[in-house]
């Protein structure tokens, strides 16, 4: 009897440093922060897919969620971006980015579908490194660049058309210039200092000109737009165009109000 006592008092001991060494265990509920240019942010948890596609560049932190981490313990994180895109109408696959810290960033300036993965392992002090349970993988994209430029706008008080606004998708770099056809430098600007607003069509904007020149309304006519452009994934665009402006011009809709 005495000794059936101390087998059961062993077995106890056993459970209750089992239970002890589950309960210190760290756990990870790893995420991805995805903030757009125009400072939107989303939360993306491994194991999902984020809904819709995003624009470049996008900035995309990586936060490993760590809880139940003892004093003494030691992290080891790893993070692994594979990305997959279309070349010369063939589909590749490279492996894109790997961080090892438990909290880190990156700007993404490239077109594609990106997987990521995530895993780590810990050490307890005076113990042997012990990995984590397997993490899914989390996937979002970008899409490819593209860029418009409108040959006229109409900067008549009429809400519409006012601006000279040039359509751009996952451009990472824009630089413009606009001359009168006497070559006077009328607007400028780059990608940090003009204005940039998402449309209801999922297109990005830059709006580069109102159609005035030191204040005062420009006169009509034809003027050129010069851009140099960078695009995800290293696409470049010279562009050199003509703008018609036409102050005069009224919406038809907007003179039956």
């Amino acid at each position: 009897m005495f000794s059936k006592y101390y087998r059961v008092l062993f077995v106890w001991i056993l459970v209750s440093v089992a239970s002890v060494q589950l309960i210190s265990a760290p756990v990870s509920r790893a995420f991805l922060v995805l903030t757009g240019k125009t400072g939107v942010q989303d939360t993306l948890y491994m194991g999902s897919s984020a809904p819709t596609a995003y624009e470049a560049p996008l900035s995309v932190e990586f936060n490993a969620g760590m809880s139940g981490v003892t004093a003494g313990s030691q992290i080891y994180c790893e993070w692994r971006v594979t990305r997959s895109f279309m070349q010369d109408g063939f589909q590749q696959k490279e492996e894109y980015l790997v961080r090892q810290d438990e909290i880190t960033s990156y700007i993404f300036e490239d077109d594609g579908t990106f997987i990521v993965s995530f895993a780590f392992s810990y050490r307890e002090p005076d113990s042997e490194i012990v990995p984590g349970p397997d993490q899914e993988t989390s996937q979002f994209s970008i899409n490819a660049s593209d860029l418009f430029v409108p040959n006229a706008f109409s900067p008549n008080g009429d809400g519409i058309n006012d601006e000279l606004k040039i359509r751009v998708k996952s451009i990472v770099s824009f630089n413009m210039r606009i001359f009168s056809r006497w070559g006077q430098l009328v607007a400028s600007g780059d990608q940090n200092s003009l204005e940039y607003s998402e449309g209801n069509d999922n297109n990005g904007y830059y709006t580069c000109w109102d159609g005035t020149i030191g204040g005062r309304t420009a006169p009509n006519g034809t003027y050129f737009i010069h851009i140099e452009a960078e695009g995800a994934g290293g696409m470049h665009y010279t562009v050199k165009s003509d703008i018609n402006l036409l102050t005069g011009l009224k919406n038809e809709s907007s003179e039956q109000r």
